[in-house]
């Protein structure tokens, strides 16, 4: 056999290593061509991510309340900095602090350096050129008003991400699609041209139009503000709504902690006190268990039932359903709803929405409270009938309310009214949706009477507009603190006023927690109501039906009355003094007794009956004294005839009302 030479193996090598060297260009090129150059592409080539202006938040009428706008942030690296002195003059002309400038510049321990500001693009654009300085853009977010209009907008944190409100619940609609860019750059990270260089237009965000009405929202804080720095209260929110369409006209809320943001009027449920009895009272007058003049025994004010103590503020011996309500009796409400069962309760507090979350998109939304009857003890119900161991957020009450005052409907709450592409394109628009019929409209129209007694003469008169008729209800309840149960002098104010109450536009809760001095709901919630009203009236978009209010009868309230008006006092003191039912068990049914300042006694109520006299041929003025001097109060009714309804010689309690007709 023949023994190779050295020159043929040296051949061979050299041709092995040609095949090999073929090989790996065959496999670089052919099978990891794509994976090469992806990665020279990378070294060549900078990406930056645009990110999409988020869309605008407006109000009802279309004023902007929250826009987006570009702005820029710096990072340096200073070891990548080689002109040194030009960043030092263009983070100067940028009015960096010294000492971030000194940082940037002469640290030789900083290797990154982030400025804390945002800055507009052209004020920075000479220092975005200098290498080692990275630009890239950010957008803020700008309020066109201050204030709590921002706790149910809510907030973006720095990097972009919602934090709460609309901000938070919308962001898929609101953030866009954000896109990319790419540069070519040479070995020192400069942009350098290049055909291959792309830019794509980010696309931006859908625009939010809400329900809120920005004049009336404004209103609203004002008058909530003022309310609690003088009453040194805890804080407060009120809710105004359409009774129509379920349309969230403004919500206010403030606490005293400067720092709380949250939108308190749908996250913080509260016991509403008496403002529940008028749900009780339609529950009698729908199951057919009580007419709105069928009389209770009040026992002058002082009462056992169902094992404990309850007292109202005046001695009336017996009152109407109707009167119950007007000076919010609490023996009269827990007495007419034991005619009520249990589950009949319950389940008319349920369909008005009691204890159930609204719906609306804001975050953290609480449920409420209202436990099934299998829960209840022995004095759930009379509690229950007073306002006591449930709990409402201001939200859901209203929408409870504004089934009263749209003839028994509950609708749906609504705080987006309609959602654009930045096109202008139309994706959504709310519309009224009925929930259920909760009462008849009868009924609805017996509640309501019911509600204007109380502003006309009963616990909330210091809510009367004197111009146009208002109903509303008050209440007192006390507050429960953590760990302790209910403390003495701490309590809820509130009042829901339907406006107005002939057709109502609104219905508005104002609500003041724990106020130090007075605090029932009639002294210093129902005056608040009366100071949204009147700035609404004046406001030039308030959102309200000008043409609608132009048909409304406006009517004053009759300068003498049979009875005395009720002081908030009369009704709703007891109630707030009651202990919780756990307390009542522990200390066996013991009477409690608490001080209340501004709790002057009134004057007994005359309930005996009286015939309504004949007025008939009698000018408007005569029949209207000889009415009132019978006792009597009057409702004018525009129309031919001059009967008296009920007729004469029917016989009625002293203080109630005789509706009277007459010619306009």
């Amino acid at each position: 056999m023949r023994v190779p030479t050295r020159l043929t193996i040296i051949s061979v090598m050299l041709l092995l290593f040609a095949v090999a060297l073929l090989a790996q260009a065959a496999k670089l090129q052919l099978v990891d061509g794509a994976m090469w150059s992806q990665r020279a592409r990378a070294l060549h080539f900078d990406t930056d991510s645009v990110t999409a202006p988020r869309g605008a938040i407006l109000d009802a009428s279309g004023n902007v309340l929250v826009n987006s706008h570009e702005l820029v942030h710096i990072d340096i690296a200073p070891k990548e900095v080689r002109e040194k002195e030009r960043l030092a003059e263009q983070l100067r002309a940028a009015h960096v602090a010294p000492d971030l400038i000194r940082r940037a510049t002469d640290d030789a321990s900083v290797k990154w350096l982030s400025l804390p500001d945002l800055y507009v693009a052209a004020d920075v654009a000479p220092l975005a050129t200098i290498a080692g300085v990275h630009a890239r853009t950010v957008m803020q977010r700008d309020f066109a008003t201050a204030g709590g209009i921002r706790r149910i907008v809510g907030r973006v944190g720095p990097d972009g991400r919602p934090l709460d409100g609309i901000e938070l619940s919308m962001d898929s609609v609101l953030r866009g699609g954000s896109k990319g860019g790419r540069r070519a750059v040479d070995v020192r990270g400069r942009s350098i041209d290049s055909p291959e260089g792309w830019q794509s237009t980010p696309q931006s965000g859908a625009s939010v139009t809400l329900t809120i009405n920005e004049s009336l929202q404004e209103i609203c804080e004002r008058a909530l503000a003022h309310a609690t720095d003088s009453l040194q209260a805890e804080g407060g929110d009120i809710v105004v709504m359409n009774p129509l369409t379920g349309d969230v006209l403004a919500m206010a809320s403030r606490r005293a902690n400067p720092r709380a943001v949250a939108n308190t009027a749908v996250s913080e449920p509260f016991e509403p006190g008496s403002t529940i009895k008028p749900f009780i009272a339609a529950a009698l007058l729908e199951h057919r268990r009580a007419r709105p003049e069928d009389t209770v025994d009040t026992s002058n004010g002082r009462a056992i039932i169902e094992g404990r103590l309850i007292t109202d503020g005046h001695p009336a011996k017996s009152l109407t359903l109707s009167d119950v309500i007007r000076y919010s009796s609490n023996i009269g409400i827990a007495r007419l709803s034991q005619r009520l069962t249990p589950r009949e309760k319950y389940e008319m507090l349920r369909d008005f929405g009691i204890g159930t979350p609204t719906g609306v998109p804001l975050p953290a939304e609480a449920d409420g409270t209202l436990r099934e009857p299998q829960r209840w003890n022995r004095t759930s119900g009379s509690s229950i009938s007073m306002g006591y161991e449930l709990a409402v957020t201001p939200l859901q009450l209203v929408a409870a309310y504004s089934a009263i005052a749209n003839g028994g409907q509950l609708m749906e709450p609504h705080i987006i009214k309609e959602i654009r592409t930045a096109d202008g394109e139309l994706v959504y628009r709310a519309k009224p949706k009925i929930i259920r019929r909760v009462v008849s409209q009868s009924v609805a129209r017996d509640v309501q009477e019911m509600l204007l007694g109380v502003v006309e003469s009963g616990t909330a008169t210091r809510a009367d507009l004197a111009t146009y008729l208002l109903g509303g209800k008050s209440g007192t309840a006390r507050r429960t603190v953590e760990g302790k149960g209910y403390v003495p002098g701490n309590y809820t104010a509130s009042f829901v006023g339907l406006f107005p109450a002939d057709k109502p536009q609104y219905v508005v809760l104002v609500k003041i927690d724990s106020p130090p001095h007075a605090y029932y709901g009639g002294e210093i919630a129902a005056p608040v109501t009366k100071v949204v009203l009147r700035a609404a009236l004046a406001a030039r978009d308030a959102a309200l039906n000008r043409a609608e209010l132009a048909t409304v009868e406006r009517v004053r309230r009759p300068a003498e009355s049979a009875l005395p008006a009720i002081n908030e006092a009369a009704g709703d003191v007891a109630a707030a003094a009651e202990p919780a039912p756990s307390e009542e068990l522990a200390q066996g049914h013991e009477a409690v007794t608490v001080a209340l300042p501004f709790a002057p006694r009134p004057r007994a109520i005359d309930q005996t009956e009286r015939l309504v006299p004949d007025v008939s041929g009698l000018t408007l003025r005569e029949a209207v004294r000889a009415l009132h001097r019978s006792g009597f109060r009057v409702r004018l009714i525009p129309q031919r005839g001059g009967a008296t309804f009920p007729a004469a010689g029917s016989p009625l309690a002293a203080g109630s009302v005789v509706k009277l007709q007459h010619i306009q």
